[in-house]
């Protein structure tokens, strides 16, 4: 058994190895400039793959690891405060430090397993080497099924016996180290033994095994709404009393066994039949469905454009005329909340000031204040001055040295890669298939059109997030040199400019929609990966905002110019339909 076991678990770590190994050489070629340079003979270099291969395994006991160790860790640690803060404010109970530990610890990494189990994804979602094995080599998927789950499991208790390193320095007894592994393992043999009974079911009604992705967002959001009420009920002193956490430990361990005993019993047929049904990456069956999606019904639309413009920018305006919800109306929405949700602010600093020195010295100081902000002065009130607190001195820094800060809440809002979608799926998929539609200059005639659509979108966001910083630097003293008011405008649009202009030029350097809307370029994912860790370094840099103004206009200047020439050589020839 156990060498069978090693047998199969070898031939998918090979696989995924291959596979990876694979698609990263071919994202390699397909990449502009450097993918001239990659020889076909490289997808056969025997070395190369070995080299993969093991750093393939460094991957894998880096994510068994990090993510057990992070997980159960902070709640070790989590645990370890609270009792601290239970004990010095004699909230204890009379119970032990030991037993408060244990206490805190199993309670919350029940609901963490609990939750787990919800939102992670089952073992009968079909992979890419599941695809491979079951139905191009027609392994047994009930075997390839229980082997990858007794090796999760096994990642699980390894993972979690060294987590429990924590806990001993934390003061944790030595039943909790190694009962936590232990019930972890009931919990997960519970959750995809549920599952193997609820398919079970279906199969017996001739029901379909396809995971509801929509149950799975409605129990994502519900935990996300339940964890911080729990996590507060027991920071203000709520305390599960131990012979309930006894009883729920051995409910989930009786669960547990129920779970072991569905997934023995399971077909095998329905093991493949429920990976057959849950492809990762079906493209086919979402192509022949592709009216009824999610993705289509969010981005077809209908309409028409009454006006005399022609060519790309007919194209252009019919495209933002027909996604006007999309375009126009979600970024306004947002907006107008962010908006109100500022006045509602102000509106209440204002009721308080009024309710404290009454409404004729409140609306003296609201006059005198509004001139001030016209005449781009500083705040003032002689009853109320500002008195340079640590908060209003930590946001004046933001707004004066840090307004790089902004790249959060700028790609929160941005809406440039939704865009790119319906572009492809509504525009270019379409127009791709005729030659003329991609020559460089009318590509490029398109791309610097878009670029200006994309600052249209984007622009009331970003123009709010300028009107917040400019209202914390009135309130906190006014500007420090002429034109402040003015710059903390333009630095948010410049940031914009250049995070939106990223989606575009990745889409038509690397096209990666398929007819499907999905994402299918390995070069395209690796591309965003260093992006977004290159916008979280410079994300911490401070910078005088003046300074910033000035860099920012500068390298806008430079990168569009660059990028313009980029698409222009390339675009022709990485602008393409994927099926």
């Amino acid at each position: 058994m156990i060498s069978e076991f090693y047998k199969t678990l070898s031939q998918v770590i090979t696989l995924r190895s291959i596979i990876g190994y694979n698609g990263l050489v071919f994202a390699l070629k397909k990449t502009p400039i450097v993918g001239r340079f990659i020889p076909d003979r490289l997808y056969a270099t025997k070395e190369l793959k070995i080299v993969y291969w093991i750093f393939h395994v460094m991957k894998e006991l880096f994510l068994l690891f990090i993510g057990k160790i992070f997980g159960l860790g902070l709640i070790y640690l989590f645990s370890w405060i609270l009792k601290d803060a239970y004990l010095r404010n004699g909230m204890a109970d009379g119970l032990s430090g030991k037993a408060l530990f244990s206490s805190f610890a199993v309670f919350l990494f029940i609901v963490y397993a609990l939750c787990g189990i919800l939102i992670n994804r089952s073992v009968f979602r079909c992979t890419t080497e599941k695809e491979y094995l079951v139905f191009m080599l027609r392994m047994n998927a009930r075997k390839l099924n229980n082997t990858l789950l007794i090796y999760d499991l096994l990642k699980l208790v390894i993972g979690y016996l060294i987590a429990g390193i924590v806990a001993i320095f934390c003061g944790g007894p030595f039943y909790v180290w190694l009962g936590i592994p232990i019930l972890a393992v009931f919990i997960r043999l519970f959750g995809n033994g549920t599952q193997a009974f609820i398919y079970n079911l279906k199969h017996k009604r001739g029901s379909s095994l396809k995971d509801n992705y929509v149950a799975y967002v409605i129990r994502f959001t519900m935990i996300m709404l339940m964890v911080p009420i729990l996590l507060g009920l027991i920071i203000n002193g709520l305390l599960i009393p131990i012979p309930v956490l006894v009883i729920a430990v051995v409910v989930l361990v009786i669960l547990g066994i129920f779970g072991y005993v569905q997934l023995k019993k399971l077909d095998p047929f329905i093991h493949k039949r429920a990976l057959s049904e849950n492809m990762a990456r079906n493209e086919i069956q979402h192509y022949r469905s592709s009216d009824n999606t999610k993705s289509f019904k969010k981005i077809k639309a209908v309409g028409s454009v009454k006006s005399d413009k022609k060519g790309f920018d007919y194209l252009n305006a019919l495209f933002v005329r027909r996604h006007r919800k999309l375009l126009i109306t979600k970024p306004l929405v947002f907006t107008i909340i962010i908006a109100a949700g500022v006045s509602l602010i102000v509106y209440l600093l204002i009721n308080e000031y009024a309710d404290k020195y009454g409404t004729s010295q409140c609306l003296k100081m609201i006059g005198n204040n509004l001139i001030n902000i016209l005449t781009f002065g500083h705040y003032e009130d002689s009853l109320m001055p500002y008195s340079g607190s640590s908060v209003g001195s930590f946001f004046r820094w933001l707004v004066t040295k840090h307004l790089l800060a902004l790249l959060a809440a700028v790609s929160v809002t941005d809406n440039s890669f939704k865009c790119t979608q319906a572009m492809y799926i509504n525009c270019d998929n379409s127009l791709m298939t005729f030659s003329f539609f991609k020559q460089p200059e009318k590509i490029l005639r398109l791309f610097d059109i878009r670029v200006l659509q994309l600052q249209k979108i984007n622009f009331g966001p970003v123009i709010l997030y300028g009107l917040i910083c400019n209202l914390i630097l009135f309130i906190t003293g006014g500007q420090d040199y002429p034109f402040h008011y003015l710059i903390n405008l333009v630095v948010p649009i410049l940031i914009s400019l250049v995070y939106s202009t990223m989606w575009l030029v990745l889409y038509y350097l690397f096209q990666p929609f398929t007819t499907t809307v999905k994402v299918k370029s390995t070069i395209y994912l690796i591309a965003r990966i260093l992006i977004g860790f290159f916008f979280t370094m410079i994300f911490w840099i401070p910078c005088h905002s003046a300074l910033l103004a000035l860099i920012l206009a500068v390298f806008s200047a430079v990168y569009l110019f660059f990028m313009r020439r980029l698409v222009y050589k390339k675009a022709p020839k990485t602008w393409k339909v994927k099926t």
